[in-house]
């Protein structure tokens, strides 16, 4: 065969045929749920987590004193339901900040990372996919964490404004810290070791976010720098919305609203170019696929 001809057959384009993005995502929400589902005592120590994390924050509401979560704003449920909020939306935290990178260093563990990035997926659509069976257990044991709360006690304003604008805070809470979790990825595609950015980002909003106590309560310059993380403006929107009957029309929760939005906008670029660097710098020296 002539030699030219052989190298124009080699250089043809092979078409392929385009996956629908639905039946990729179910894909890998399949997968995922198989191998979750296979760690069988994994998933007994998440569920019992949550019952012992709710239990203990219940026993402790009941020698704590509600006059401060009342004086921060949150009339209703007392101690108990200001925690339990905390607790279950920080489900979200962790589903946003961590996520991503446990996806990817899972794909690197396993070898196939270069073999989903050399097929028709695209890269966004990957990324996408990983992220949503976070998602969907992370919100599953939210509303274990809630279930559980008002079978306990706990209060909730459930008016159809205040649902609506928790739900709003919600989708900001995640998407505020989807920034970090990009960020933390880019440094994992690089390093291939655990990200300090999302350790440290995590425990330090536990901390000054006033998950487990109103933030008030703080001295002044702690105060401020809880002013700086997403989830300080996510929960007290949220504990707004469901303690005090509040929703986005109220100056409390909307100035929450364009907190979140206003930190979105400013890391996202920020994100992006890391992840787009520690990416770009893996494909360079070969090392994508390696953990």
């Amino acid at each position: 065969m002539d030699i030219e001809r052989l190298v124009e057959i080699m250089s043809e384009r092979v078409p392929r045929e385009k996956t629908p993005i639905h039946r990729i995502v179910a894909a890998f929400i399949v997968r995922d749920f198989k191998i979750w589902w296979t760690y069988k005592f994994w998933l007994a120590l998440d569920i019992s987590g949550i019952i012992l994390l709710v239990a203990t924050y219940y026993l402790f509401s009941m020698i704590t004193s509600p006059r401060q979560v009342y004086e921060a704003g949150y009339v209703r449920g007392g101690y108990f339901t200001f925690a339990l909020i905390g607790i279950a939306f920080q489900q979200y935290v962790f589903f946003a900040v961590q996520g991503i990178n446990e996806s990817i260093r899972d794909e690197q563990w396993n070898g196939t990372m270069e073999t989903i990035l050399s097929s028709a997926i695209n890269f966004k659509v990957f990324l996408f996919s990983e992220t949503c069976f976070f998602f969907i257990v992370s919100s599953a044991l939210l509303f274990l964490s809630l279930f559980l709360g008002v079978l306990l006690g706990a209060t909730f304003y459930t008016n159809p404004k205040s649902i609506l604008s928790t739900v709003l805070l919600s989708i900001l809470l995640i998407a505020s810290h989807m920034m970090i979790g990009v960020m933390s990825a880019g440094v994992i595609m690089k390093t291939k070791q655990g990200d300090p950015l999302a350790w440290a980002f995590s425990w330090i909003t536990q901390l000054l976010s006033g998950v487990f106590y109103p933030l008030k309560i703080l001295p002044w310059y702690l105060e401020w720098i809880g002013k700086i993380f997403p989830l300080t403006y996510s929960l007290d929107g949220i504990r707004l919305c469901l303690q005090a009957g509040k929703d986005i029309t109220s100056p409390e929760v909307l100035g929450d609203v364009i907190n979140l939005i206003i930190f979105i906008l400013l890391s996202a670029p920020l994100a992006f170019y890391i992840f787009k660097k520690g990416y770009d710098s893996a494909r360079r020296d070969g090392s994508l696929g390696q953990y």
